[in-house]
């Protein structure tokens, strides 16, 4: 019972925490003027999941565009991406690949990230079940279920979306859409 109540008590914190996260980005989003450089960030990052998928052999392919920056704060693209990486990261055979280019397609530029992994991939409905808070597809790998969910609703706040599709390494693609300089 004492292992079912910690069980309990841990889903009720990061529930919690996504909750104040969420509204600390919101504030955030209505700062004007805040950008942060992406190639830090995304280098940082996959520093620290070649570590922590260091276990298995995984390559992580980045291509950034030079000087591209987001319009927002560097922990909340820490947050976006970071979760984006895990989740590739845990699925990924031996290959997770990261690119992000400045789109000038729309009326003011967007940062556009790919992020793709060569793991097993999932099929359209399973993709939009993957994006339903707490809702976990498969429970053989850790996680909490709110990862990509926490993603849907930060790049929201900036006026932002995440894309899951099936990526061309054949495992799946995330495309996430932000504001950018």
């Amino acid at each position: 019972m004492p292992e079912k109540v910690r069980e309990q008590t841990e889903i009720m914190r990061r529930q919690v925490t996504f909750y104040l996260d969420r509204a600390r980005a919101a504030a955030r989003a209505r700062t004007f003027g805040v950008a942060t450089d992406v190639k830090p960030v995304v280098e940082g990052l996959v520093r620290t999941y070649e570590k922590l998928h260091g276990d298995q052999v995984l390559t992580f392919d980045v291509a950034l565009q030079s000087g591209l920056r987001f319009r927002g704060e560097a922990q909340d693209l820490t947050d976006l991406i970071g979760n984006l990486l895990d989740n590739a990261g845990k699925w990924a055979r031996e290959r997770v690949s990261i690119r992000a280019v400045r789109s000038e397609r729309d009326s003011d530029p967007v940062l556009v990230a790919e992020i793709d992994d060569d793991g097993p991939g999932l099929d359209e409905n399973a993709r939009a079940a993957a994006v339903e808070r707490g809702k976990r597809l498969d429970e053989s790998r850790p996680g909490s279920g709110l990862g990509l969910s926490i993603v849907v609703e930060l790049a929201s706040i900036y006026g932002g979306s995440l894309k899951l599709d099936e990526s061309p390494l054949g495992g799946l693609r995330a495309i996430l859409r932000l504001p950018c300089v």
